[in-house]
């Protein structure tokens, strides 16, 4: 099982590392374009698609790390004020209902990939691109999720508190 888990945390990391990527590229070529733009020389074709598909791409792979290292957005005004027991069960419920809802959507999200491949969906933008290849990710990345979030369920102790915020 550990080794599972490790390979499991080794695919979340080379995920948001991709993502990491994807940012860096994006942050690149946005000063490159205005520069380009400002000298009156031709801009870079097709970078505001790129960026558009760069962002959603960016989002979904980082999304499962970032949820595994407990770094997304969390309101512990509430959990602060409980026991660890009573933490530790409204989290378990918390976690069932999102990895549920996670995995509906990647269910979902397959659905609009097949539906999409199937019928040879088009984006014609400044790139002719299979519109299935913009929605691969996200049936994979939500289904990432939900096994995180199955993980957060099993593993037997609570992250300690937090003592930031107010």
């Amino acid at each position: 099982m550990k080794k599972l888990d490790a390979f499991f945390d080794a695919l979340l990391l080379f995920l948001a590392r991709l993502a990491a990527i994807i940012l860096a590229s994006i942050a690149v070529v946005i000063p490159v374009n205005m520069a380009l733009k400002k000298l009156g020389l031709p801009m870079i074709y097709g970078a505001l698609d790129a960026i558009e598909y760069g962002l959603l791409a960016a989002t979904f792979l980082a999304a499962p790390w970032v949820l595994s290292i407990n770094g997304h957005v969390q309101v512990d005004l509430v959990t602060e004020a409980l026991s660890a027991r009573a933490r530790r069960v409204l989290s378990i419920g918390a976690w069932l209902v999102a990895g549920i809802v996670s995995a509906a959507l990647a269910w979902y999200a397959f659905e609009a990939l097949q539906a999409s491949y199937l019928r040879g969906a088009t984006i014609r933008k400044a790139f002719a691109i299979p519109e299935w290849w913009t929605l691969v990710m996200l049936p994979v990345c939500l289904i990432l999720c939900a096994i995180e979030f199955a993980r957060k369920i099993l593993r037997p102790s609570l992250p300690p508190v937090s003592k930031a915020g107010l």
